[in-house]
């Protein structure tokens, strides 16, 4: 991420993300640290700057570009922007994975029951069935199905935006083993959080945002508090 500024949100912001990390991103709500989780996934427009996948050397511009290159995001607002409540749970999760199911461009509806239902399981979506509507379901269940969509594309990268924001304690810790499987495998994942103690559990590195830009960087380490991350947003 290069010199990325979005007029009046971000200035001049820029990071690298590692393979087999996660990287924090912290600071209060109006830091422009949820603004930035979007322009990296290419849903909110940058004035200047370059958000780059080292790997292939492709720009990210669009969501479109940002699928194509493996990097997936779930929204703070998962109820406005990352599910569509008055669906099923087997819609949410099949929608935008279609083309791993579909053939000769057609879908059996077999196939896509197996396909939402082998990822909603994996994830321990508690659910009387797929055909289920996501309006009945706890937030947390809402939440393990945004991100059942996403692992059903075996992403590299994933922004996280506020992942358990909302959901209880039991369906944090499992959240949280989740993120731990991606990173042994080799994932990548942006973790943007409200939760200070959240970071310093879960982030190799830290990132504090302050009035659109990056005020400091933390590393993982026993002097890591609640107090400097506070001292470096304020």
């Amino acid at each position: 991420v290069e010199n990325v500024s979005v007029k009046g949100v971000l200035d001049r912001i820029s990071f690298e993300l590692h393979q087999g990390e996660i990287l924090g991103i912290g600071g209060l709500t109006d830091s422009g640290m949820h603004e930035l989780g979007k322009v990296l996934f290419g849903a909110m427009k940058k004035d200047s700057g370059r958000v780059t996948v080292q790997k292939s050397g492709h720009e990210i511009e669009k969501i479109s570009g940002a699928i194509r290159e493996g990097i997936a995001y779930t929204s703070k607002n998962r109820d406005r922007e990352g599910l569509v409540l008055n669906a099923s749970i087997r819609d949410n999760i099949s929608r935008g994975n279609w083309r791993l199911i579909q053939k000769r461009k057609l879908i059996s509806p077999k196939t896509e029951y197996a396909f939402a239902e082998t990822h909603a399981k994996a994830m321990q979506t508690k659910m009387e069935h797929v055909d289920q509507f996501v309006s009945t379901l706890s937030g947390g269940n809402k939440q393990k199905v945004v991100l059942a969509k996403w692992i059903a594309q075996n992403p590299d990268i994933l922004i996280l935006d506020s992942p358990t924001r909302g959901i209880d304690i039991k369906v944090k810790s499992s959240i949280y083993s989740f993120m731990q499987d991606l990173v042994k495998e080799k994932k990548a994942i942006i973790l943007i959080s409200e939760e200070i103690l959240e970071l310093i559990g879960m982030s190799d590195r830290v990132l504090i945002l302050k009035n659109g830009k990056i005020s400091s960087e933390l590393l993982r380490e026993d002097t890591l508090t609640e107090e400097k991350i506070i001292n470096c947003m304020i």
